[in-house]
């Protein structure tokens, strides 16, 4: 018997049948037994070398999902394994959620795009790339879009353009310098929720909305953007796109030096994980290293101002 094919032959008592693995079972036969555990005589007859019961290596039909049995619930992910069980059933398509297009903007005279010869007073884009890659795995796409100059009129332009993403992510124009214009353009075409909070590095942030989309303002510090792109942007994306909130694997290990932090201010501090101890890998906000050269981070209460050495710390793998 061969997969896909009907079997026609009844077998009655002392007979046999070669069938391959998924063929059918034929009507009379409740058994299988491995060909390599037999052996086909010369006169015909097939020797078989191990104990046989009922039921041996059969499948049976609805063992595997029952009828009625709940397979997906709203909200589920669909996994490798659990669009197999989908196609199992003979399912062609199901409705899902549309992954949630996150538009980055970083801004700024003096960013440029990497790849460019670096002029005096600029640096690369860095924001775009990181933001994206955090989008990316936590259930968006992102779109980078060009920097615009600083002026009202092109960063105007710029939002317009952003326009049709479920979320915009802008970095730099949110603290207060003389050329942050961007705060001004969200005031004038929707909403701010907040501005600034009390975290460490990341203060600068602006959380609003313009027509009912939501709208990230990062500090352009990349350590500030990045880490608030964690704390802040991820919660969000994952809620939007209903995914369950993400849950970063962690490790408890004993701090290898005296950490101070900032009186006030819940702070976000990079480290790398030594054995069974947290080394500081934080610098600056500006030290994209203080996050690639790291494994993960320790979340700092604002009622904290010290961390001592050998204090058992829970570090948040990324």
């Amino acid at each position: 018997m061969h997969t896909g094919s009907v079997p026609t032959r009844r077998l009655e008592r002392g007979d046999c049948t070669q069938i391959a693995t998924g063929a059918p079972m034929p009507d009379g036969a409740d058994a299988v037994v491995m060909v390599e555990q037999t052996e086909r005589a010369s006169d015909g007859a097939v020797r078989i070398f191990t104990p046989v019961y009922p039921r041996q290596h059969v499948g049976r039909r609805a063992a595997d999902i029952a009828t009625g049995q709940p397979l997906l619930q709203r909200g589920d992910l669909l996994t490798p394994g659990r669009l197999g069980s989908v196609s199992a059933l003979g399912i062609a398509e199901v409705d899902v959620f549309d992954r949630l297009v996150v538009a980055i903007l970083s801004t700024g005279n003096e960013i440029i795009e990497p790849g460019q010869p670096l002029g005096p007073g600029q640096i690369y884009d860095i924001n775009r790339y990181t933001v994206g890659a955090v989008v990316e795995r936590h259930g968006g796409r992102a779109v980078g879009y060009p920097t615009p100059a600083d002026t009202l009129d092109a960063l105007d332009d710029a939002l317009d353009a952003c326009s049709d993403a479920d979320v915009l992510v802008f970095s730099g124009g949110s603290s207060v310098g003389e050329r942050d214009l961007m705060l001004d353009l969200l005031v004038r075409r929707g909403e701010v929720l907040f501005h600034g909070i009390a975290v460490k590095p990341g203060k600068p942030t602006v959380f609003g909305h313009i027509g009912g989309k939501p709208v990230f303002g990062m500090p352009g510090y990349p350590t500030s953007c990045l880490s608030n792109a964690y704390m802040l942007l991820v919660p969000l994306l994952r809620r939007m796109a209903h995914l369950p909130p993400h849950q970063p694997r962690t490790v408890s290990v004993r701090t290898a030096q005296r950490i101070v932090s900032t009186t006030g201010r819940h702070q976000f501090y990079t480290v790398c994980v030594v054995g069974d101890e947290a080394v500081p890998a934080f610098k600056a906000s500006g030290d994209i290293t203080s996050m690639s050269q790291a494994d993960g981070y320790i979340e700092i209460p604002a009622q904290t101002d010290i961390v001592e050495k050998g204090e058992l710390v829970e570090v948040k793998l990324f």
